[in-house]
């Protein structure tokens, strides 16, 4: 008996496409083929790849397994990060499903949400905590476009040997180096550390904003 067709089954097969062939290789018709139906079948589920993009970052970040509820901003932004990095290193075809949709719907919408919350409990307004959340998201993204590159590429890297030694000491005592930084913790504590001193500032442009809480005597 045929498996029933639904949009776990839709979803699923998009996410393996793209991890085998990249974002490129996801649309309804390879969907379809995949799971042997014809591709009018697919629309009771999912109408328009518009909604294949979404299920798939809804997903994903299901898969990356970020709790509801955190304790502060900063631990936020850190679990943000981890979980994202896991769910990359296991879908690193799909995962660019983020830079083609936003977040949809209840389910993906819960952790900015919650870092939201953080930073507005921390002394953000609305506007300061979306850009931090924007920020955030965005620097864990190309972070793991680095990390993980394209499933149907080998990762390049720049030919420090071929650079001339007189004009570029650095570039050659960098190629010495017998350990390599790691780029992705020094990026996550330098934006750790740019919005701790974001929110210092924040703070402080609202407290010259209160009023002084002092009336005026009348005559005075």
């Amino acid at each position: 008996m045929r498996r029933p067709l639904t949009r776990t089954r839709i979803i699923a097969a998009a996410i393996a496409l793209a991890d085998r062939e990249g974002m490129a290789g996801v649309s309804l018709r390879r969907i379809a083929a995949r799971l042997g139906v014809h591709v009018t079948s697919l629309y009771n589920h999912v109408p328009t790849k518009e909604a294949v993009l979404d299920g798939m970052v809804e997903h994903l970040m299901g898969a990356a397994n970020l709790p509801e509820k955190v304790s502060g901003w900063e631990g936020w932004v850190r679990q943000f990060a981890d979980g994202l990095r896991a769910v990359a290193r296991k879908h690193p075809g799909a995962i660019t499903a983020f830079h083609q949709r936003p977040v949809q719907g209840p389910q993906a919408a819960r952790f900015p949400e919650a870092g939201l919350e953080s930073f507005r409990a921390a002394g953000f307004d609305i506007s300061e905590a979306y850009s931090a959340v924007k920020s955030t998201t965005l620097v864990v993204l190309g972070l793991l476009i680095e990390e993980v590159g394209s499933p149907k590429s080998k990762k390049a890297k720049t030919d420090l040997r071929a650079l001339p030694a007189e004009r570029f000491p650095q570039a050659h005592e960098l190629r010495k180096m017998a350990v390599k930084p790691d780029v992705w913790v020094y990026t996550i504590d330098t934006l750790v550390a740019g919005l701790a001193a974001n929110l210092r500032s924040a703070k402080a442009r609202h407290r010259r904003r209160r009023p002084s809480g002092r009336r005026q005597v009348k005559g005075s």
